[in-house]
């Protein structure tokens, strides 16, 4: 039996509502459209109910872009176990392209300029965020992790973090592409699979650099 209370329960059943609101208004409309009466009119609620959760449209943005990176992190760990650390890389980075094929509006919104202007803080460098995000963790540790298995090389300049930090850019390429320019056509898995084994044995000691099954 759930131990949380009543009024709790109906708090984030709202706050809920009230992201996936924005998210179908964002998807539908676009982000011009989004306003708190435009929120509030979609759930029947009124506008003021609205800010009794949030404090204005930044802070609804901030959420849904908070959810989004959340989704995202579980994305990346979603595929089926693999023996072989290079493998596990890989399927992470396919799965960062699926999440935002499958998610357009949360990931467009996420990496936008607006998006980094009410989820970023100005305050921390950009290693520094990176490194407090559970989504680009994950990929820092399928790194250590392939560092450590002796499949990638570092150097005193080049350590796991650029390393992993090249993986987001490729991977997030990759995504962006998929969602402009490749938009209406169907994605060819493989290649992307082929693509991220060539950018992992760019990164192997010589003599290693075998392709992948």
């Amino acid at each position: 039996m759930s131990t949380e209370k009543p009024r709790t329960r109906r708090n984030v059943r709202i706050k809920q509502a009230i992201i996936k609101s924005a998210v179908e208004i964002i998807h539908h409309e676009g982000l011009a459209a989004l306003s708190i009466r435009r929120i509030a009119d979609a759930i029947d609620y009124s506008p003021a109910s609205i800010y009794e959760y949030y404090a204005n449209k930044d802070a609804i943005l901030q959420a849904v872009c908070e959810e989004g990176f959340a989704k995202l992190t579980v994305a990346l760990n979603d595929y089926p176990p693999q023996t072989d650390i290079r493998v596990a890389t890989r399927e992470s980075g396919v799965q960062y392209v699926k999440f935002a094929v499958s998610n357009p509006d949360y990931f467009l919104l996420m990496f936008s300029s607006m998006g980094n202007q009410v989820y970023r803080n100005p305050a921390e460098s950009l290693d520094t965020q990176l490194l407090n995000s559970p989504a680009f963790m994950v990929i820092h540790t399928h790194i250590e992790a392939l560092i450590a298995a002796g499949h990638c090389v570092v150097t005193p300049s080049y350590g796991s973090f650029q390393i992993a930090l090249s993986a987001w850019q490729m991977v997030h390429g990759i995504a962006m592409l998929a969602l402009t320019m490749q938009r209406n056509g169907p994605l060819d898995y493989s290649v992307i699979r082929a693509t991220l084994d060539a950018w992992q044995r760019g990164f192997a000691p010589h003599g290693a650099r075998k392709e992948l099954l």
